[in-house]
């Protein structure tokens, strides 16, 4: 009886050691992300990938559905640790280089061991449930806002301003609905009462600048000399609309003054900006898709000097 109480303790020590970290550095696993996994990751991946999808229900009660391919090349295998700042059971599935994966789920990581991973291109598809954090939905439209560090509360990622990637985005939206991302729209599919928009990668960014906003919008165009600059909006008020003339003018004069000012021309691959009620500051800058507060930029007929 006494063997075989010890053979079981033996036993139980081989499993809680092959459960452990394999990492010599345990501040890999703090919640958050650590100065030591932020720089290991940072020297260690490359050429990096993050191909979104979401399902958008016109009902802000019904869960967003996500699906993520992460990929990027290394040049030998190893652990690789995502963040993910959601609760593990809207993790519905894993997969690494085409194979269902095993992974843990610590301190708001997923952890992948070193024997799934290769040496060179590695793929890693999750599919999840998105965090409404940092997902702002309202009845007829929601946003983004993933500053400073949230992107990680909406889909897993590597989430360290300095490991920038390119961002590729596929929604399914109502079909009423408009949407705008940091990019163009290169593909519009409409099935039912469903309709599919593609958007184009995006220049190397970092994570908190990824941003999409989809919803019942009004939208409007202003063209000057090659500059074509759109305006995304729920107002309503005619007054108040008529105001983007004055809006687009100064936005395209700012936008001259800081290329002379800098001698750089405007890098990314559009300007839109998009006025939202409630909108929780006076704008937030994402490349391609600036948001605005509305109370900020459509004034009443009496505004204040502030």
């Amino acid at each position: 009886m006494k063997t075989y109480i010890g053979y079981l303790i033996f036993m139980c020590s081989l499993l809680l050691c092959s459960c452990q970290q394999t990492t010599s550095n345990p501040r890999f696993y703090d919640e958050g992300v650590s100065q030591e996994l932020a720089t290991l990751r940072k020297q260690e991946i490359k050429e990096l990938k993050y191909k979104l999808y979401f399902s958008i229900p016109e009902q802000k009660s019904v869960p967003v559905n996500g699906e993520i391919t992460i990929e990027f090349n290394l040049d030998a295998p190893q652990e690789i640790i995502l963040d993910f700042s959601e609760k593990p059971e809207k993790i519905k599935s894993v997969s690494v280089n085409g194979q269902t994966a095993r992974y843990e789920f610590h301190n708001e990581h997923i952890i992948l061991p070193e024997k799934n991973i290769v040496e060179g291109k590695n793929n890693i598809t999750i599919k999840f449930i998105a965090g409404n954090q940092s997902l702002n939905r309202n009845d007829e439209f929601l946003y983004t806002l993933l500053v400073p560090d949230r992107a990680r509360t909406l889909f897993p990622c590597f989430e360290q301003p300095n490991l920038k990637a390119t961002f590729s985005l596929r929604l399914d939206i109502p079909t009423e609905w408009k949407a705008v991302s940091n990019t163009y729209i290169t593909k519009e599919e409409t099935k039912g009462n469903c309709k599919t928009v593609t958007f184009a990668p995006t220049e190397p960014l970092s994570t908190y600048l990824f941003s999409f906003v989809t919803g019942k919008l009004e939208h409007q165009e202003y063209i000057e000399g090659n500059r074509k600059i759109s305006a995304y909006y729920r107002e309503t008020d005619s007054k108040k609309v008529a105001q983007l003339d004055t809006i687009f003018k100064q936005v395209t004069a700012s936008l001259n003054w800081l290329e002379e000012y800098t001698n750089v021309p405007y890098p990314f691959a559009k300007y839109d900006f998009i006025i939202l009620p409630g909108f929780q500051y006076g704008g937030m800058e994402h490349t391609g898709a600036t948001l605005y507060n509305d109370t900020q930029m459509f004034l009443s007929e009496n505004p204040t000097p502030d």
